[in-house]
């Protein structure tokens, strides 16, 4: 199925699916869930599951002169990914067409395979969805949340279909997430590793918690958001 092209926001956005495409508008421009107070202008801010590229589009227009590190493992989408910021000249941005584990090396990614383009999204979960959507295995090249933070971050931006966890836990055991200000999470509860578990680690480092349903009713999903506690 080839993108389709529609403007939104000012922006020429491509996507491949119009029901898809008007959820993820409501949730990032019109509910804002991404939506954290940075005091800093110039805010580096890294995407972890960029999609698309709503969530960066909506970053930049919140913080025009922001840094942005943008990570989509998916290879149908990133082309599509690249079209949308590259075609706004969206200035700042580097992205990578890569997974993001606690292991390098090849991961399996599972990606519709209806045929339809019904669905652009992917995740490292076996029937993730419960059936709802026909998927595939492919392999897909992994890389390190922690190899990426070197330096302090003002967000980073998690939305990766049940790979929450572990990609936090990559960054606690190596004291990667003391680097990190601020956090906006969405917890698919998919993988049996539990909510509880995230929340530990970021309570650990510092975090203050606040925690959200789903404003459209996913089940299960809850937005979290983790602002760094300094003394």
């Amino acid at each position: 199925m080839l993108p389709q092209l529609i403007t939104l926001h000012k922006y020429d956005i491509a996507y491949l699916n119009k029901y898809e495409l008007k959820i993820l508008d409501k949730e990032i421009f019109g509910d804002e869930i991404y939506r954290i107070d940075i005091e800093k202008k110039n805010p580096l801010i890294f995407d972890v599951g960029s999609h698309i590229g709503l969530s960066i589009l909506y970053f930049k227009r919140r913080y025009t002169t922001s840094t942005i590190f943008g990570f989509e493992p998916n290879p149908n989408v990133f082309p599509i990914l690249e079209e949308n910021i590259n075609g706004n000249n969206i200035k700042n941005v580097t992205l990578y067409n890569l997974a993001l584990s606690s292991k390098e090396g090849e991961k399996t990614l599972y990606i519709d395979s209806s045929g339809s383009g019904a669905f652009s999204t992917s995740s490292f979960i076996p029937n993730a969805w419960n059936g709802k959507q026909k998927t595939k295995g492919i392999k897909v090249q992994a890389a390190k949340l922690s190899s990426f933070i070197n330096t302090p971050i003002d967000l980073l931006k998690i939305d990766t279909e049940g790979a929450e966890a572990e990609m936090l836990q990559d960054l606690y055991e190596n004291r990667k997430l003391n680097l990190v200000k601020n956090i906006v999470l969405e917890y698919h509860p998919i993988k049996k590793t539990g909510l509880k578990t995230i929340l530990k680690m970021l309570q650990n480092e510092g975090f203050a918690i606040e925690t959200k349903e789903d404003m459209n009713g996913d089940e299960g999903l809850i937005f979290v958001i983790g602002k760094k506690s300094f003394k």
